[in-house]
């Protein structure tokens, strides 16, 4: 058996981001971009006032002279005519500066009275007034390759003119649960049979992660039927198979990888849950068989598979998604694997996560998963105190 840490780096080792796509800047928030974002016009797009005022030539102010008023331009306007000397034009804030006016004079310092106006003190040229591409400049980088599309990042590229970004296409991920004992989600019990949740917990995890689900069912422990539905899920650029991937007289999923011309990477990795985990690939297509319990699929899902699939849309750091806190209780590894802890998380008084392990543990375990909110990881070997420091995989 692997480690961990092993596993994950055989997961993403040589794993590139997929290409391009161009999509609609307001289905791009989250994603990773592709091709630099550029802003399309200069900001400010035209001078521009920065206050409820008037339009002046600075040359022509003087405190108590009064400037006759030649209308007025409000946002969304542009004034034609060009602002003659000794007269003033009424402006809003963002509105378009007239031809001819270098600064504005603001309503607070200004005297209107007989269609004139008269300013309380000079002003220099510029006041005022924000000038065109002062901000920015048409063809700026807003958007870097390699970058995620936070609000800010689409603010700024909707405010330059930015309609649509080239951002890394999302990956395909191909599901199929195996079982023959498994029953639809909210079906009558039936002796000897069991709910299926895994596959529901996948399409969750994949969707949260940024992948588009392709679900293939539920197939029955037959070689020929496995066969059939690996070799169509092979056509995404992920393939998670749940269930199946023991040895048993009744598991297929491993013979049908083979069958595919799947490579094997990885069997069995030092987890608890989630032992039997098995990672393979056929050209640049990502195989996974997860073990048939639930927790095993959510762990597993986590530690492995959503990296890759957050490496596939650009994010060239991606990890587990964990976060530091500290135990309230004595925990300890099983089996000398690295062992995810079912635990309910609450900040403490210090505003540090807290996890205290639920009573009941081990794979089979699903009511204390309901119990929990999510785990404590308990590196294996390890015997912890309570306070100490681990790490918490967060649902």
């Amino acid at each position: 058996m692997i480690t961990v840490d092993e596993a994950l780096e055989l997961v993403l080792d040589g794993l590139l981001p997929l290409g391009p796509e161009r999509v609609p800047l307001p289905e791009a928030a989250g994603r990773v971009v592709a091709e630099p974002g550029l802003a399309a016009v200069d900001l400010p797009p035209f001078d521009r006032s920065a206050m409820d005022g008037y339009a002046v030539r600075a040359a022509d102010t003087a405190p108590g002279v009064a400037l006759r008023l030649a209308g007025g331009v409000a946002a969304g306007e542009v004034a034609v005519a060009e602002l003659e000397p000794g007269t003033a034009a009424r402006v809003s804030t963002g509105a378009a500066i007239p031809p001819g006016a270098d600064a504005i004079l603001q309503s607070e310092l200004a005297e209107e009275r007989n269609g004139s106006v008269a300013p309380t003190r000079a002003l220099t040229p510029g006041a005022h007034v924000r000038r065109r591409g002062e901000d920015l400049t048409a063809g700026t980088v807003l958007a870097a390759p390699g970058d995620r599309l936070t609000l800010t990042r689409i603010s700024s590229l909707a405010s330059a003119g930015v309609g649509e970004v080239a951002v890394h296409r999302r990956p395909r991920l191909d599901l199929i649960v195996t079982g023959s004992e498994l029953l639809p989600i909210g079906a009558p019990p039936e002796p000897g049979r069991i709910h299926e949740s895994n596959g529901l917990m996948v399409r969750l995890l994949a969707g949260r992660a940024g992948a588009r689900v392709v679900d293939h069912g539920v197939i029955g422990d037959d070689r020929d039927t496995t066969v059939a539905a690996v070799t169509e899920g092979l056509q995404g650029d992920v393939l998670v198979v749940s269930g199946g991937v023991a040895v048993g007289p009744h598991d297929h999923v491993k013979p049908a990888f083979e069958a595919c011309g799947v490579e094997e990477v990885f069997w069995r990795v030092r987890i608890k849950p989630g032992k039997p985990l098995w990672f393979g690939r056929r050209g640049d297509t990502l195989v996974f068989g997860l073990p048939g319990n639930p927790l095993s699929t959510i762990v597993c899902f986590c530690v492995f598979i959503e990296p890759a699939l957050r490496r596939l849309q650009g994010e060239m750091d991606a990890r587990p998604r964990y976060e530091a806190g500290r135990l309230t209780a004595p925990a300890r590894a099983a089996d000398n694997r690295t062992t995810f802890l079912t635990a309910a998380l609450r900040p403490g008084a210090d505003g540090v996560l807290e996890a205290t392990p639920t009573e009941r543990q081990g794979s089979h375990m699903t009511g204390a998963l309901g119990e929990s909110d999510g785990f404590a990881v308990a590196p294996r070997g390890s015997d912890l105190p309570a306070g100490a420091t681990v790490e918490l995989l967060l649902l």
